[in-house]
């Protein structure tokens, strides 16, 4: 058991070390949707049109997320199934944790348009980490399978669509 705390914590106090570099140079913060996402913020005119926007983001990121998540698979097919049961119970928990708000958290008190906006937004950044999350792992794993211990790849990742 103390193994496996250790083991957890190595990960989770190491993961931001070396994901700092990869997250820069392979999947920057100007990114095209986050590009695209700052023009398209200075637009919408009704609630209406703000939701079907932040929509469109949330589903790119989760459509990048899942096309990070598929590049992991293809390097480390043999961790397939633990990889996608690992996804299926983050995007479960994420769904109850929006559960638990929506459930115990009276909307109009606090201003449902001002939650929505914040469950919107972390939304957004949710997926988008998670998919900085499985490109970071897909060139950690990469560069300890290079035959010279570093792998360096010129192209920037590919963006959904």
């Amino acid at each position: 058991m103390k193994k496996y705390i250790f083991l957890i914590c190595f990960v989770f106090f190491s993961f931001p070390c070396f994901s700092q570099v990869i997250n820069n140079d392979f999947f920057p913060n100007d990114n095209e949707i986050d590009k695209q996402y700052e023009i398209d913020m200075q637009k919408w005119i009704t609630n209406y049109e703000w939701q079907c926007f932040v929509g469109n983001y949330i589903q790119l990121w989760k459509k990048q997320m899942y096309l990070e998540m598929e590049r992991l698979i293809s390097i480390i097919p043999e961790s397939e199934n633990v990889i996608r049961e690992n996804q299926r119970k983050w995007e479960e928990s994420l769904e109850l944790s929006y559960k638990l708000v929506v459930d115990k958290v009276n909307l109009n008190a606090i201003g449902r348009e001002n939650y929505i906006g914040c469950f919107s937004a972390g939304r957004i950044t949710q997926y988008k980490e998670r998919a900085k999350y499985y490109l970071c792992l897909f060139y950690t794993i990469k560069n300890q399978k290079s035959e010279d211990g570093w792998y360096t790849d010129t192209h920037k990742t590919e963006l959904a669509k």
